[in-house]
């Protein structure tokens, strides 16, 4: 196994667990009474679905690419998201991954909001008839624009490393998208 893979999933996994852990803290800290919280989760600060659609760019050429994806802030700033990507058929290959990413948010105002999104994605692929799988960085950029307290509008641009026959490739997307918050 590619040891900067490794150090790289180990590292991600230990800043998820951090956040994780930092989040239960701070909702038992604050809960006042000396019994732990169970369930800091459901008392996120907000929680999101979204669906966006755009185009991929790689090496085997361009497609229509598709995420969905849900997520949960803990508080304004950090959360964390779980989502899927279809990034379509190129010129001769087509790939899809999973992927779990830290979210960080930057409000403008009550209308915009900037995020930067770093994690960690398992990617499958196939190439004349010859697949391939395996865990690559994911990170993105991107701005919501708040259409009410609910709904948001999406633009965002991701790039992803998947795995394909003859190598390892960069996935660049550029997408528009509806989140929902709940």
């Amino acid at each position: 196994m590619n040891s900067s893979l490794v150090k790289t999933s180990g590292a991600l996994l230990s800043a998820c667990a951090l956040l994780l852990g930092s989040g239960a803290q701070a909702q038992t800290a604050g809960s006042g009474s000396s019994q732990a919280s169970s369930d800091w989760w459901p008392s996120a600060y907000t929680g999101y679905v979204g669906l966006n659609g755009g185009r991929s760019d790689f090496s085997q050429g361009h497609g229509d690419a598709y995420s969905l994806y849900v997520g949960g802030m803990w508080n304004p700033n950090l959360g964390l998201e779980l989502g899927g990507t279809d990034f379509g058929r190129g010129t001769n290959a087509e790939a899809y991954g999973f992927y779990l990413s830290g979210v960080g948010r930057l409000p403008l105002n009550d209308t915009f909001s900037l995020f930067g999104k770093l994690g960690l994605m398992y990617s499958r692929s196939e190439t004349g008839g010859l697949r391939d799988s395996g865990y690559g960085e994911t990170y993105g950029l991107g701005m919501d624009i708040s259409i009410n307290r609910q709904w948001a509008g999406v633009l965002q641009y991701d790039r992803s490393t998947v795995h394909f026959v003859s190598g390892r490739d960069r996935m660049n997307v550029a997408s528009v998208g509806l989140k929902y918050r709940y």
